[in-house]
């Protein structure tokens, strides 16, 4: 696995002849050389928030996009567990748990948070604290079941997003 996520969904996109796109491609869109992007491929090297930019201008992939603005923005990405396959019903399935998990995670937290600050027992506290690492957790398991269940049935992302953004002025 690689150690930046960007540079994992970047060598699934070099790697996939249905992007169209290769190494040499994208090289010389940038411009860099063919070992630089070999290298961010492989996560041997970090892209900065420029670089990003500029390859997602290119790399027509949703996965990629978001990753570049998980970096760029500070957005919650997508979920990549490695537990699971990547298929959409893997995916599916293990979002289905994990929302059952987190339901009874919220269900506690909400109870706590409902009790004055000055009466929260450190359990309590706990609950809390427990929920707001969870939820994010659970937003980007949400974004994952989007983009696999729109790259299975061959939607482009791209427009669920706009319409989405258009009706609530986002």
């Amino acid at each position: 696995m690689n150690r930046f996520k960007e540079a994992h969904q970047l060598d699934l996109v070099l790697k996939d002849p249905k992007s169209g796109i290769s190494l040499t491609d994208l090289a010389r869109q940038m411009p860099a050389t063919k070992p630089t992007v070999s290298r961010w491929r492989h996560g041997q090297r970090k892209m900065d928030n420029d670089t990003l930019r500029r390859t997602a201008k290119f790399v027509k992939d949703w996965f990629y996009h978001y990753s570049a603005a998980r970096e760029d923005y500070g957005i919650i990405s997508f979920l990549q567990s490695k537990r699971i396959r990547t298929d959409l019903f893997a995916a599916s399935v293990s979002q289905e748990k994990e929302e059952s998990d987190r339901k009874q995670i919220q269900q506690v937290a909400f109870e706590s948070a409902a009790v004055p600050k000055e009466q929260r027992t450190q359990k309590d506290w706990h609950n809390i604290d427990a929920y707001s690492k969870e939820f994010p957790e659970e937003i980007g398991s949400e974004i994952t079941e989007l983009l696999s269940f729109c790259k299975y049935v061959g939607i482009d992302p791209e427009e669920v997003i706009k319409s989405f953004n258009q009706r609530l002025g986002g």
